[in-house]
């Protein structure tokens, strides 16, 4: 939570900025999928959104609920039912940052999608952001995060290993550094992306119970046909 808060405000003006373009009912509930220790949840509620969601690691459900009045839960992304949300009441429903490319298969994307297309209330609205695979153009990429809250200082370094010769599985390798005033504690993960190239995504999402409304830059800005690093995808509940 000290790592990625840094700039959350922001991400938010995006997706809300998102949302209204897409034509969804921004007064409405905002649920996230994933949500982890809640970042998104909290700025959503300081600015008067009713919100919702749900995590696996029960941490960070503990975490995220002690500030959120216990408005998330403990499930997955593919449990067929969220417990503490009714079916067809979500308005806005968003799963940024790759999350989704945390599910191993298509078959269970397609079951996350299922899932939330039940949670969608009529004119909802689901934004995922993820990257899309350049397989050709894929080299390793390395990124270093870091931010402090109080005398609590975290960085994280991360290397991203791109897909073997007919694979579809991005390695991620982070080191993560924890310095207190008396003590430095080092923590290793690894953990792996799926792979999408576009017309494998659009393939996907074209077999799954939504289907895709439009996609947006990082910035906001519609992304038409061009290429974007990172993008955010507008799927909705198909007629």
């Amino acid at each position: 939570d000290i790592l990625q808060t840094p700039g959350t405000a922001t991400e938010v003006d995006v997706l809300q900025r998102i949302a209204r373009a897409s034509g969804a009912r921004t007064d409405g509930l905002w649920y996230e999928p994933a949500c982890g220790t809640g970042r998104y949840l909290r700025v959503l509620a300081g600015r008067g959104r009713r919100i919702g969601g749900y995590d696996l690691a029960p941490q960070m459900v503990a975490y995220a609920a002690r500030r959120l009045d216990r408005r998330v839960r403990v499930a997955g992304m593919t449990d067929p039912v969220v417990p503490g949300v009714r079916a067809a009441s979500v308005a806005v429903a968003f799963n940024p940052v790759n999350t989704l490319r945390l599910l191993a298969t298509d078959a269970a994307v397609r079951a996350h999608l299922a899932q939330v297309a039940a949670l969608l209330a009529p004119g909802g609205v689901y934004l995922v952001g993820l990257s899309l695979t350049d397989y050709a153009a894929a080299l390793p990429e390395e990124d270093l995060w870091e931010a402090a809250r109080g005398r609590c200082r975290v960085s994280q370094l991360v290397n991203y290993l791109p897909p073997a010769p007919g694979s579809r599985v991005e390695v991620v390798l982070s080191h993560l550094t924890v310095t207190r005033p008396l003590r430095v504690e080092h923590r290793d993960e690894r953990y792996d992306l799926r792979c999408f190239d576009r017309s494998q995504w659009r393939r996907l999402v074209g077999s799954s119970a939504l289907r895709r409304l439009a996609g947006f830059k990082a910035s906001g800005k519609p992304l038409g046909e061009s290429p974007a690093t990172y993008q955010i995808e507008v799927l909705i509940p198909r007629t």
